[in-house]
């Protein structure tokens, strides 16, 4: 479906849109609904939010954290017991990923509804048109009170890996936007979903990740050389000792390999990569928490980054390859072979193997055009629009009473 209007969004984040056929004055309300539990999941759910705010500007549209509105003990177990466990514990980690996968936990199910008291009041005096779940916690809170009908909204997942675990799968979900269509047949088979209700949309990311780069300038910032290659890492999954071992093993190959390592929020990895050794005229710029990630992506020849729905989703709409080089256990997995089932990239699970694959792609040009054509052919930078699109067409108004505005986010 076309944008209704490609007016920019107001400032205040406070937007609105008429979909066709609506009458005139009336307008949409949709909640998105996210959870902080990694950042994906967050990030996905503000790409839906900011296309749906500038394709379809008359659409009221409010975001809402479902975890960080949880019972605050809860909360606090709920982020830190997950990245503890894929950090420190990834055996634990695939042991209960596997067997919640075959049936959802009671016991886990009923504190989780107890703990989300507070989160399904707010849905219920939102009262949205529609629902949006970029995260699972949402339509496991928002089962009963839909099954009941006390929350009249259609409830739409968006399902941010290349996976179709158990967890995303609730009574009252009427539609699912989904990566590739063998998640479709995956969901669809393994849960009897109607596939008629199944999109296939790609994984929503930022609009900067589908724009052009300014690669002269971002090279002059970073004092890069265009003659030169570069390989850009993004530091999740990675210790500072094996990210380090993998910058050595490829300047002993290359050492005019131009590093831009990224190191999110782990300011002392990043001193350490900043301390390395490195042979003379080598290029090397420790990065800590950075939005402009796209800009150096452009400028990239190879990403060295493990398998996340959304740093996967952004290599393959930059035409980027991926050189895999740590995956979560369960849906990282599944998305590491998605990449490397396309010929979009390669797993590299040690520094050696990060050394060779990429040594390989920059040593054989042909073969490095190759696999950035065919990350670009399954790449879908486009995703958050078409979800935007879909969710316009369908939130009309339950009723035309005056309710509360939304004020951006919640």
């Amino acid at each position: 479906m076309p944008p209704v209007s490609s007016t920019p969004s107001q400032p205040s984040g406070r937007t609105r849109l008429t979909p066709p056929l609506r009458a005139s004055g009336a307008r949409g309300r949709v909640l998105v609904l996210s959870g902080s539990a990694g950042h994906g999941h967050v990030m996905a759910a503000r790409a839906v939010t900011a296309a749906l705010r500038s394709r379809h500007p008359l659409l009221e549209v409010a975001h809402v954290d479902a975890v960080a509105r949880m019972w605050s003990p809860y909360k606090q177990l709920y982020r830190s017991g997950y990245e503890r466990l894929v950090d420190k514990h990834p055996h634990l980690w695939r042991m209960l990923y596997e067997s919640s996968n075959r049936a959802h936990p009671a016991l886990g199910h009923l504190i989780t509804r107890a703990a989300g008291g507070r989160f399904v009041r707010l849905v219920k005096r939102l009262d949205p048109d529609l629902i949006v779940c970029t995260h699972f916690l949402a339509p496991e809170l928002l089962a009963g009170p839909v099954g009941k009908g006390k929350i009249r909204a259609p409830v739409h997942v968006v399902v941010t890996d290349h996976d179709t675990h158990l967890s995303w799968n609730w009574p009252g979900i009427e539609r699912y936007y989904v990566a590739s269509e063998a998640v479709k047949a995956r969901l669809a088979l393994t849960f009897a979903f109607p596939e008629a209700r199944i999109d296939v949309t790609g994984i929503p990311i930022r609009e900067a990740f589908s724009q052009p780069v300014d690669a002269r300038a971002v090279r002059l910032r970073y004092g890069l050389d265009a003659e030169r290659p570069t390989v850009l890492f993004l530091s999740a999954g990675f210790a500072a000792g094996s990210m380090g071992k993998s910058i050595h093993g490829i300047w002993r190959d290359r050492r005019d390999v131009q590093v831009l390592a990224v190191c999110g929020r782990n300011e002392r990895m990043r001193r350490r990569i900043e301390r390395m050794a490195r042979p003379a005229g080598a290029v090397l710029h420790p990065l800590g928490f950075i939005q402009d990630v796209p800009s150096l992506m452009g400028v990239a020849d190879v990403v060295v980054a493990k398998s996340g729905g959304l740093t996967t989703s952004e290599c393959m709409a930059m035409g980027k390859p991926m050189v895999i080089s740590g995956s979560i256990p369960g849906q990282e997995e599944r998305n590491a072979d998605a990449v490397i089932e396309a010929g979009a990239g390669y797993r590299a699970l040690t520094p050696q193997e990060v050394r060779y694959r990429v040594r390989q792609l920059l040593e054989d040009p042909d073969l490095r055009a190759a696999v950035a054509r065919r990350a670009q052919r399954f790449g879908r930078p486009g995703a958050a629009g078409v979800i935007a699109d879909h969710v316009a067409e369908a939130a009309l108004p339950v009723e035309s009473v005056e309710r509360p505005r939304f004020h951006g986010a919640i």
